[in-house]
């Protein structure tokens, strides 16, 4: 019953899809169990990139996809995956999982500007645990709220009756357009989000009810051949002894309970989450964890060893040139929004606590190759809080991070590793780096990734199932 997970270890942003597209060969079947259109996932085959959002990246190798129940799923955003990756895909979507309708972005646009507004009324900063959350704008907090609250609307509805959808979805859209115009003071607007002279700018779209019956229409009629049973079809398929991958979204620093509540997204990234998120009685045999060989977040909230002071949005005229010069090589900017990544060094207290909360049986370290030329590297291994040195990270504690100042470990830095293949010839300061992460994280870095395809990896004795 091989049951592999594959998550991120920090922020997101980790090179997942590279990961999942070099080990997924040996997969009868590859889910997505959590998240939605708010993290898009890279994956660069033969020099061509595609970025998915919702389909999982077997879909690539022409594994069989699933839609597991705890995402959330934007409709329209799937008949568009569809229809621009050209392939023939064998998707199945689970009755149960919640859809993402233009009203839940409208609603998570109007509270994200009520924050913003509310936090230049008290001139605070984004350092702090007031003010906006800085999200993707995508609708996913309204969506797994809806969920909670027995609202919403699922996979099943959306492909069924259509008179009993419209009235549903009518109801919903004027609870919202209530909300937002009453509580939140805003209008019915939709995010119209774009990357102009390599500037995030977005601008408002009138929404309509009309609207919002025409995308689950359309949605409705394209996806319903896509019907499946997840639950059952990976139980059935772990017992006949198929190889399951689970593919997670973000990481696991955004994880609702355990992340920097409340910068955090509203789903579980967690590998010890896939069981309860997929409707299976099995925990992983193996955990993935993918951690990117330096640190970089979207999104506001503390980042102990950030290297652009702490600004969120980015700002680089206050960054540190080792942030510019690995924003500039990696081209650190959000799949999903385009925004620049704030960066920072390496953190091992930060993945003690994700490797704790994850149980990882393996470590996929990527984008190494851009510390090159970097010397010395330094790798926070504690932090002083008030004077106090912190070991174990205070997640919880957004004030203590805040304050918190890293204490660094220095490596020496390396020249160019991204034509190496065996781990015995990397340099002496990237092999002293990777025994640091085995040792925090207690487990072995059997993947280190040296460039974007699948092929400029390193394995070290690796076995996906």
């Amino acid at each position: 019953m091989p049951l592999t997970t594959v998550t991120g270890a920090i922020w997101g942003d980790e090179g997942k899809g590279k990961i999942l597209d070099a080990i997924t060969e040996e997969a009868d079947i590859v889910v997505k169990f959590q998240g939605g259109s708010n993290a898009g996932t890279t994956y660069v085959i033969g020099g061509k990139k595609y970025v998915l959002h919702l389909i999982p990246g077997g879909a690539l190798r022409g594994k069989r996809c699933l839609i597991g129940s705890h995402v959330v799923m934007r409709a329209d955003n799937m008949c568009k995956e569809i229809d621009e990756l050209g392939l023939d895909i064998d998707l199945g979507i689970d009755p149960r999982t919640h859809i993402t309708m233009p009203y839940h972005l409208a609603l998570d646009y109007a509270r994200e500007k009520f924050r913003d507004e509310q936090i230049k009324k008290s001139k605070s900063n984004n350092k702090k645990s007031s003010g906006s959350i800085g999200t993707t704008l995508s609708g996913i907090g309204p969506s797994y709220e809806q969920q909670r609250s027995r609202d919403g609307i699922r996979f099943h509805e959306l492909v069924g009756d259509k008179k009993r959808l419209e009235k549903r979805i009518r109801e919903n859209f004027n609870y919202m357009k209530s909300m937002i115009e009453n509580y939140y003071g805003q209008k019915m607007v939709m995010p119209d989000r774009k990357i102009i002279d390599s500037e995030y700018i977005i601008k408002d779209v009138n929404l309509t009810l009309k609207h919002c019956l025409e995308v689950a229409k359309h949605a409705g009629n394209k996806l319903r051949g896509y019907l499946a049973d997840v639950s059952l079809e990976v139980h059935e398929a772990l017992l006949a002894g198929k190889n399951v991958m689970a593919q997670g979204a973000q990481g696991t620093l955004l994880d609702i309970c355990f992340g920097n509540y409340p910068k955090v997204t509203s789903s579980e990234p967690r590998a010890t989450a896939v069981s309860q998120a997929l409707g299976i009685g099995q925990y992983p045999d193996k955990a993935i964890g993918v951690l990117k060989a330096y640190i970089t977040k979207v999104g506001s909230g503390p980042v102990v060893t950030c290297l652009d002071n702490q600004r969120w949005p980015v700002d680089e005229q206050f960054s540190d040139e080792v942030a510019k010069q690995i924003r500039a090589k990696g081209h650190e900017f959000g799949a999903t929004t385009g925004r620049a990544r704030r960066v920072g060094w390496p953190d091992m207290v930060v993945l003690k606590y994700s490797s704790r909360l994850n149980g990882f049986t393996d470590i996929a370290v990527t984008r190494l190759d851009l510390l090159a030329g970097i010397d010395p590297i330094k790798v926070a291994i504690a932090y002083k809080i008030d004077g106090n040195l912190i070991e174990d990270y205070p997640s919880w504690d957004m004030e203590a991070l805040v304050k918190a100042e890293p204490v660094y470990r220095e490596l020496e830095g390396f020249g160019d590793i991204s034509k190496i293949r065996d781990y015995d010839a990397l340099p002496e300061g990237a092999k002293e780096y990777i025994r640091m992460i085995e040792f925090w994280s207690n487990a072995k870095a059997s993947i280190i990734s040296v460039g974007p395809e699948r092929n400029e990896t390193i394995y070290r004795d690796f076995k996906a199932f």
